[in-house]
């Protein structure tokens, strides 16, 4: 199996999908940002605070690179694909999955005490401003293999709707290497 990498913006539910995913799997859970929080020492929040957003995007990308190409499930930052070169990679070495959320679902779930607290973003930027950036990715988002809206299924349903899309596409190539 290649590795299946889910990506989307915060709040989306990436990790809880990700983790869920990978036990039905059978295969273990990656996630790129706690990836370079181990790799660099620091959290996420210490790295944007002291070295800012580029270096972290370049931390990203290494991480991104030094993760397995099979048998994982890699849970990406919510701005992964922002660099082309990311989502290229992905794409071309495994199944990139986009779990779409619709911004007032997102809102509502990052509003929490616990989710803002864990985002420095929602720190400094207002809701207009969150709301352009989620604009602005939507589009590499958008270029994934697989999309799954995920707005008001649980966490077990969104897995079977990617386990389903994943029968699918499977069949799919078996049925062309026929032909």
């Amino acid at each position: 199996m290649n590795t299946i990498y889910l990506v989307g913006f915060m709040g989306c539910g990436k990790t809880s999908v990700g983790k869920q995913l990978s036990k039905q799997l059978e295969v273990p859970p990656y996630d790129v940002d706690s990836t370079v929080e181990k790799l660099r020492g620091k959290t996420i929040k210490e790295i944007f605070h002291n070295e800012g957003e580029e270096a972290f995007r370049n931390y990203e990308s290494l991480a991104i690179r030094q993760l397995p190409l099979e048998h994982a499930v890699v849970m990406t930052g919510g701005g992964a694909v922002v660099r082309e070169e990311n989502l290229s990679y992905m794409k071309s070495k495994g199944i990139v999955i986009y779990l779409k959320t619709s911004f007032p679902v997102l809102w509502n779930r990052l509003m929490k005490e616990n989710e803002r607290n864990k985002r420095p973003i929602l720190l400094t930027r207002t809701k207009e401003e969150v709301q352009a950036l989620f604009h602005e990715r939507s589009k590499y988002y958008e270029k994934s293999d697989i999309e799954i809206v995920t707005d008001h299924f649980t966490t077990e349903e969104v897995c079977h709707q990617i386990l389903e899309k994943l029968n699918r596409l499977n069949t799919e190539q078996l049925d062309k290497t026929k032909k």
